[in-house]
C-alpha cells in the first residue's frame, strides 16, 4: 500500500484501524499434540487457529480466547482484521463442551503460553519462514467467558513462562450474576482490586449485551459483564462501550453449525455484525500498537474522537494513562497477597 497506506493505517482521516491494515494475511490451523508428546513438540496443547502476516518481519504475539461453548474460527474475520496491523494471532480451541468452572480453562490457556517460545516458530517455519513471532510483546484477548480466562492467568490463577504485555477483555462475563460467580470468581467487586502490577488493560463492552434475547437470558448479564471488570482494574484501564451492538456481534458475518446458528438467537443483537466487528478489530489493533509498540497514535485518536468510530459509543473511560517508552513484561499479577491466594484456593477446588 505505500505511503499512502501507511498514512491510512496509522491515522483515522480515512478509517484508519477500523480499516484493514497493511499487511496482507492468511489464516493456518494446527492440530493439538496427541497425549503421548511432550511440551516441546511442534503440535500445540490445544487446536490453534492462527492469524499470520505473510510479509518478512518479527510481529507481537497475541493469544486469543473464544466465548463459551463457541468455535475459534468464528473469529476469523476478527483475527485476519487485527494480523493485518501486524500482529500474529493464536486462536486456540479450548473444548468442545464444558461446564462452568473455567479452572481447567486458564490452564489449558497456560500450557499454550508455554508451548508458545518453542513451538509456535517451528511451528510456522515452513509456510512463513520469514515471519517471526516477538515474544518480547504479547498480549492476552478473551471474548465473553475468555475474557475471565485472560484476567485468571493474569492474576496468576495459572502462571506461565511466557511473559505477558496487555490484557484485552472483549464483552467479559464473569457467571449469572453477583452472588452466582462461575469458579474460580475472578470480580473482587471492589474498585481497583484487580492489580496487574500496571500492565495496560482495554475493556470493550456492548450495549446490547444485558439485554434478553427471546426467552434467553443477557449473554453479559449486568452485575458481571465489562462494567465490572472495568470498575475492578488497576490503572492504567481503558474502557469502551458500543451502545447499539450485542454480545456475539464479534463474531464472523457467517458463523456455521449448530453453534453457529445459535449464535443468532440467544443474545440480544445489533443490526450487524460488520461495525461492531471493524471496531472492535480496529480499537485492538490500536490499544496493542500502543501497549507493545509505543505507537499512541491511533489509540490517543480513538479516546478523543469516539465519533469517529464505525459504532456509536459511550464516551470512553479510563484510569490513567499509558505511560511512554513502554517495557515492561510481567508473568503474572502483584495483586495483593490476600486476593492472589483466594483465586488460587477457588482455582483448585473442586
Amino acid at each position: 500500500m505505500g505511503e499512502d497506506g501507511k498514512k491510512t493505517r496509522d491515522g483515522f482521516a480515512h478509517g484508519g484501524v477500523y480499516e484493514d491494515g497493511a499487511y496482507k494475511t492468511q489464516i493456518v490451523r494446527l492440530a493439538a499434540q496427541q497425549q503421548q508428546q511432550q511440551i516441546s513438540s511442534n503440535s500445540p496443547p490445544k487446536p490453534l487457529l492462527i492469524a499470520v502476516p505473510k510479509a518478512e518481519g518479527k510481529y507481537p504475539v497475541v493469544q486469543f480466547h473464544h466465548g463459551f461453548t463457541l468455535q475459534n474460527n468464528f473469529y476469523s474475520q476478527l483475527i485476519a482484521h487485527l494480523a493485518s496491523h501486524g500482529f500474529i494471532v493464536v486462536a486456540p480451541q479450548m473444548y468442545t463442551i464444558s461446564g462452568s468452572d473455567t479452572t481447567r480453562e486458564i490452564e489449558d490457556a497456560a500450557a499454550i503460553l508455554n508451548w508458545m517460545p518453542t513451538g509456535l516458530e517451528s511451528a510456522l517455519l515452513s509456510d512463513f519462514p520469514n515471519t517471526k513471532p516477538d515474544f518480547s510483546k504479547v498480549a492476552l484477548v478473551g471474548h465473553s467467558r475468555g475474557g475471565k480466562v485472560v484476567f485468571g492467568l493474569g492474576l496468576g490463577v495459572r502462571k506461565s513462562v511466557l511473559q505477558y504485555s496487555a490484557i484485552v477483555a472483549l464483552d467479559p462475563v464473569d457467571g449469572t450474576a453477583k452472588e452466582r460467580q462461575t469458579q474460580p470468581p475472578i470480580l473482587q467487586f471492589s474498585q481497583h482490586s484487580l492489580d496487574l502490577g500496571g500492565v495496560p488493560t482495554l475493556i470493550v463492552g456492548s450495549g446490547l449485551g444485558s439485554k434478553k434475547s427471546y426467552f434467553f437470558p443477557p449473554c453479559a448479564p449486568d452485575g458481571v459483564s465489562h462494567r465490572e471488570f472495568f470498575f475492578d482494574s488497576s490503572a492504567p484501564a481503558f474502557h469502551f462501550v458500543a451502545k447499539e451492538y450485542g454480545h456475539m456481534d464479534f463474531l464472523d458475518d457467517d458463523c456455521k453449525g449448530p453453534q453457529g446458528k445459535l449464535s443468532y438467537c440467544v443474545c440480544k443483537n445489533g443490526p450487524s455484525r460488520t461495525p461492531m466487528r471493524r471496531f472492535a478489530g480496529g480499537i485492538l489493533a490500536a490499544f496493542l500498537q500502543a501497549a507493545l509498540l509505543n505507537n499512541t497514535t491511533s489509540f490517543d485518536a480513538a479516546l478523543a474522537h469516539p465519533e469517529l468510530a464505525p459504532v456509536l459509543l459511550e464516551l470512553p473511560e479510563s484510569y490513567g494513562k499509558l505511560p511512554q517508552n513502554l517495557n515492561w513484561q510481567f508473568p503474572f499479577s502483584r495483586m495483593n497477597e490476600e486476593n492472589q491466594n483466594q483465586l488460587v484456593k477457588s482455582a483448585h477446588q473442586d
